[in-house]
């Protein structure tokens, strides 16, 4: 019977722990590079508002990295989900965790105040948001092993 003899399991138990969330930053960042450049560039553009709204976010919080590609233009949803009537059913995604509701009817909004009124059914969906993070999944899952991989060859002195 063959015996195989590993030497050495506590001090490479104690290096993999010396991989902190600080070490997965660069790896997240690069991330959520990829997305961002990608609803840049699915994004709708008028007056190029929108576009120039989209940023990455990463931050350490406890013992995670959490990234993130957000807008904090207030229409941003209404462009990504689609509104109204015309709306509904234009979202092309299925999202576990949303549940979207769509007016039937119509209404009508004065975006200068009063001067002029207009009506709408709404407007169909022009995804750009989600879209962007599952044409990039491989990718960052791509970057994700070859860092973890990297981190592992490090902490070991390989």
């Amino acid at each position: 019977m063959a015996r195989v003899e590993i030497k050495n399991v506590e001090r490479l138990i104690s290096r993999l722990k010396g991989i902190d969330a600080i070490s997965l930053v660069p790896l997240v960042q690069k991330s959520t590079l990829l997305v961002e450049a990608q609803a840049k560039a699915l994004a709708p553009v008028n007056d190029g508002g929108l576009r120039m709204s989209i940023h990455p976010d990463v931050q350490v919080v406890g013992k995670k990295v959490v990234g993130k590609v957000s807008t904090a233009k207030e229409y941003a949803m209404y462009v990504e989900f689609g509104t109204g009537s015309k709306g509904a059913g234009t979202y092309p995604h299925e999202v576990k965790s949303l549940s979207l509701q769509y007016r039937s009817d119509g209404w009508v909004y004065t975006p200068d105040g009063g001067e002029t009124f207009y009506y709408t059914n709404g407007m169909v969906a022009r995804p750009f948001m989600y879209p962007s993070l599952e044409m990039n999944k491989g990718k960052i899952i791509n970057i994700m092993n070859d860092g973890y991989k990297d981190l592992i060859n490090r902490a070991i002195g390989g």
